[in-house]
């Protein structure tokens, strides 16, 4: 029961990485490859967390760095969307 959450969030995360994939590619924007980053490595972390939750670099969990390197991609992610969206607003 435990691991539902997890494996729920690893779902929500593959389906965000494959979408913004397919968007990325589409659309040849380099916008998407900090979105990308980042649901790639939730989707690592979290399958790191379910599958292999001993396994360890650097004397901490693989899952927990993972994470902590999605976060810093999320700060790109969102700085880089409100540059998007300031620099829309100031040409319009």
């Amino acid at each position: 029961m435990q691991d539902i959450v997890p494996a729920l969030l690893l779902a929500l995360f593959l389906a965000h990485l494959v979408g913004f994939s397919i968007l990325g590619v589409k659309r040849r924007e380099w916008y998407y490859l900090a979105l990308v980053t980042t649901f790639g490595l939730l989707s690592a972390a979290f399958a790191t967390l379910l599958f292999a939750p001993d396994v360890q670099a650097g004397g901490h969990a693989l899952h927990r760095l993972l994470r902590f390197a999605a976060w810093a991609a999320a700060a790109v992610s969102i700085s880089w969307t409100a540059l998007r969206v300031l620099t829309r607003r100031r040409a319009e």
